[in-house]
């Protein structure tokens, strides 16, 4: 017990430093056992990490329609968006079941065409199939959201790298979700508004011990998991 304080105390020190070095050597210490989990689990956490930064990107959107109607002739470079006007973005994803807690996101428009959504405060979470606490998504320093939109063709594309804390009740863990360069995701919405998902991409989860499992979406943003792992 007094190991895992002290551990989780250092922790706690290295988040507030802000540094992605600090947030690799939690992971690899305390991180998720991935060779512990089986394929169901490894599809949960995949899917709960790929539909997170969905309704990120939602919300995000939402703000920024929002900062455009009060300022409809101003260029928006940057603003800040709180996830409590936006909780019902836990509809917008169709194979994960997500409770949105709080959190502040800040969104940069880079250039015309490229958005940068980090976190001003962690995003808080609750998702059943992988958790019974709290989840928290964090988007700082070299973890982000960047998304850009292609006028010609309007496809919109998405890469992240982010840092996930579960609080459940017995030892807390940590994971890092990243995309891979090499198949970046669309982002898609229904005609309805009812429903958006990240498409056709890779990406992977590291855990403990520096293990890793990729996996990709579908058409429709559903996970699936490599044949050969």
């Amino acid at each position: 017990m007094k190991k895992w304080s002290l551990l989780a105390l250092t922790s706690a020190l290295l988040l507030g430093c802000g540094s992605n070095d600090a947030e690799d050597a939690i992971v690899e210490t305390v991180g998720l056992n991935i060779d512990s989990l089986s394929s169901q689990q490894k599809q949960n956490y995949a899917q709960i990490s790929t539909d997170i930064n969905t309704l990120v990107l939602y919300i995000a959107g939402q703000c920024f329609t929002a900062e455009q109607a009060k300022n409809p002739d101003m260029d928006i470079t940057g603003f800040t968006c709180n996830i409590a006007d936006h909780k019902n973005a836990a509809s917008q994803v169709p194979f994960s079941s997500i409770s949105l807690t709080s959190g502040e996101l800040d969104i940069n428009r880079t250039s015309v065409d490229t958005f940068k959504i980090q976190t001003k405060e962690n995003v808080k979470f609750h998702a059943a199939s992988i958790s019974d606490g709290t989840l928290n998504y964090r988007l700082v320093d070299d973890n982000s959201i960047t998304f850009t939109e292609d006028e010609t063709t309007e496809v919109q594309t998405v890469t992240f790298r982010g840092f996930f804390r579960d609080d459940k009740t017995i030892d807390v863990t940590y994971w890092t979700a990243e995309s891979l360069n090499t198949t970046p995701f669309n982002y898609n919405e229904d005609t309805n508004n009812l429903h958006s998902w990240l498409a056709n991409g890779t990406a992977k989860i590291t855990g403990k011990d520096d293990k890793t499992f990729n996996w990709k979406t579908t058409a429709n943003g559903e996970v699936e998991l490599p044949l050969t792992e």
